[in-house]
């Protein structure tokens, strides 16, 4: 499992490249789930939103913070 970081450095999810499995835990509140190739994953936490979409062999990561 390898960490996604959001653009303020926080590690947003955990994701599995091979198998597609997306992991996000917050306030001990776990979500998982496991991506085609194509579909996309969303995070907002604290005014930032983080995309993971999954592409072949590894995912695309975009961030932003979210007007307050």
């Amino acid at each position: 499992m390898l960490p996604i970081k959001d653009c303020v450095g926080r590690t947003a999810c955990m994701v599995d490249p091979m198998t597609g499995l997306v992991e996000s835990e917050y306030k001990k509140l776990k979500t998982s789930a496991i991506l085609r190739v194509g579909e996309t994953f969303t995070i907002e936490r604290e005014h930032v939103i983080t995309t993971i979409t999954r592409t072949t062999g590894s995912f695309i990561i975009q961030s932003r913070i979210i007007a307050a």
